[in-house]
C-alpha cells in the first residue's frame, strides 16, 4: 500500500512539475504580453481632438439650394438677405431678395409690385420662400409653399407675366384653366388674376415691360394681336417647359450668387438677352389650345363664383344645397368642380377660406381691439371649441397663439 502511495505521490509531483511547467509557459506567455503593452502606442497620444478644427455649425450658413424649400425650420423663418445695389456706371439697380416666411400673405406681400392677397387651403403650418432679382427692366422670381394656397389679385400693370411650375403634388390652375405638365402661365399686367397652386409648389417667373415684349414675340415670329396672348395657360412639348423652367432658375442663382458682377452695362445686357431668349423658345413652342378646357374652365368659374360668394356673406352659413340652387348647377357638378380645381370638398375649401379670414384679422388686430371669439364670430364660427380645433389643425397653432400686431415684430420689406 506504502508504495503504491509512493508512486501516487510520485505522480503528483509528477503532476506539480506539469502545472509549475504551465505556470512558467502562462509567465513566458505574460511577458509576451507585457512585451506587446510596452510597445503599444496610447491611443490618446496623437489623436486630434474632435472639435479643434470643426467649424461652427451657423457660421456662414447657407440656405438650401434645392427646391421646394418644404422643410424651413423655424429659426430660418425672416430674412435672410435683401440688397439693392446702385451702380452708377451702367446707370441700373440690381435688388436682391431672399426671404423665408412661416404666413401666407406675408410671402404674397414680398413679391415687388403685385398687389395679391394668399389664402392657405392646404392645412399645417405654413413654410414658404421667395427669391428674386430686378435687374434692368426684368424681374425674376422663384417662390415655393409646402401648402395648397389660392393666390387673388393684380399682376403689374404695363408689364407681361410668364410663369413656369417646376414641382407640385397637384395640378395648377390660373385664370380658369389647368395648368398641365408641359405648360406655363402668361398674363398681362394690371389685369386680376385667380391662381390655385398644389402642396410643395415649386414656381419661376419672369415679369418684363412691353418693349422688351414686342422684341421677343418678333424674334419669335408672334404677333401680339394674335389669339396666342389672349389665353392665360399655353401647353408647349414637356422638355422644352421644364428645360425653360430650369435655365430661369440657374439665371435666378447667377445673379444671388455674385450679385456684384453684375455691376456693368454688358453684364446686364447679357442677362437680359438670355432671359429673351429662354422667352422666345417659349412662344416658339406653342401649340394649339387643348380642347378640355372648356370643361375645366367652367369648373373653376363654379369655384371662383362659391369662393366670392363666401368672402361677400362672411356670416351667413354655408349651405351647400341652398348655393346650388342659387347657381343653377346640381350639387354633384359642384363637387366635381371642386375635386377638378382644388382637389378638395366646397365643405373643407369653404372653412379653410374662413379660417384663413379669421387668422388674417388677428395678425391685422390687437389683442385689445378684437377678440379671438369676435373674429371668429366675423367669419361663421360660432362654437369657439370647434373653431380653435379646426384653426389648430389647419395652420399649426391654436388661435390664441397667432401672434398680435402689437405684438410682431415688422416684416422686412
Amino acid at each position: 500500500m506504502r508504495k503504491r502511495q509512493t508512486a501516487n505521490g510520485k505522480r503528483q509531483t509528477a503532476n506539480g512539475k506539469r502545472q509549475t511547467a504551465n505556470g512558467k509557459r502562462q509567465t513566458a506567455n505574460g511577458k509576451r504580453q507585457t512585451a506587446k503593452t510596452a510597445n503599444r502606442k496610447p491611443q490618446t497620444a496623437n489623436r486630434k481632438p474632435q472639435t479643434a478644427n470643426r467649424k461652427p455649425q451657423t457660421a456662414n450658413r447657407k440656405p438650401p439650394r434645392k427646391y421646394p424649400w418644404i422643410a424651413i425650420p423655424d429659426h430660418a423663418v425672416g430674412l435672410f438677405y435683401e440688397t439693392s445695389l446702385f451702380f452708377p456706371d451702367s446707370g441700373g439697380i440690381v435688388f436682391v431678395h431672399h426671404q423665408f416666411f412661416d404666413d401666407a400673405d406675408q410671402h404674397a406681400a414680398a413679391l415687388r409690385g403685385w398687389d395679391q392677397r394668399y389664402d392657405q387651403i392646404g392645412p399645417g403650418a405654413f413654410r414658404s420662400a421667395v427669391k428674386q432679382i430686378e435687374l434692368n427692366g426684368v424681374h425674376l422670381f422663384h417662390e415655393s409653399a409646402n401648402l395648397r394656397v389660392v393666390q387673388r389679385g393684380y399682376l403689374p400693370p404695363d408689364q407681361m407675366t410668364f410663369g413656369v411650375p417646376l414641382t407640385g403634388a397637384g395640378s395648377f390652375t390660373f385664370g380658369g384653366a389647368r395648368v398641365d405638365r408641359g405648360a406655363f402661365v402668361m398674363a398681362r399686367g394690371g389685369e386680376p388674376f385667380e391662381f390655385h397652386s398644389p402642396d410643395e409648389m415649386s414656381l419661376v417667373g419672369v415679369v418684363i415691360g412691353s418693349d422688351m415684349l414686342q422684341g421677343i414675340a418678333d424674334s419669335a415670329g408672334v404677333d401680339l394681336a394674335d389669339a396666342l396672348f389672349r389665353r392665360s395657360v399655353v401647353d408647349i412639348p414637356n422638355a422644352a417647359c421644364a428645360r425653360a423652367g430650369l435655365q430661369i432658375a440657374a439665371l435666378l442663382e447667377s445673379v444671388l450668387a455674385q450679385p456684384d458682377a453684375f455691376d456693368d452695362a454688358r453684364a446686364q445686357h447679357a442677362l437680359r438677352s438670355r432671359v429673351g431668349e429662354v422667352l422666345v423658345d417659349l412662344l416658339a413652342y406653342h401649340v394649339p389650345a387643348s380642347t378640355n378646357r372648356l370643361t375645366h374652365a367652367c369648373q373653376s368659374d363654379i369655384v371662383r363664383r362659391i369662393h366670392d360668394f363666401v368672402i361677400e356673406h362672411p356670416e351667413e352659413p354655408f349651405d351647400i344645397q341652398s348655393l346650388c340652387t342659387q347657381l343653377r348647377v346640381s350639387r354633384r357638378t359642384v363637387q366635381n368642380s371642386f375635386q377638378a380645381v382644388v382637389q378638395t370638398s366646397p365643405l373643407a375649401y369653404v372653412r379653410s377660406l374662413r379660417l384663413s379670414q379669421v387668422r388674417r384679422l388677428l395678425l391685422d388686430t390687437r389683442q385689445a381691439d378684437l377678440s379671438v371669439s369676435d373674429a371668429a364670430a366675423q367669419w361663421g364660427f360660432v362654437h369657439l371649441g370647434h373653431f380653435a380645433n379646426a384653426y389648430k389643425a389647419q395652420f399649426g397653432e391654436l388661435p390664441s397663439q397667432t401672434a398680435r400686431r402689437s405684438s410682431r415684430a415688422p416684416v422686412a420689406r
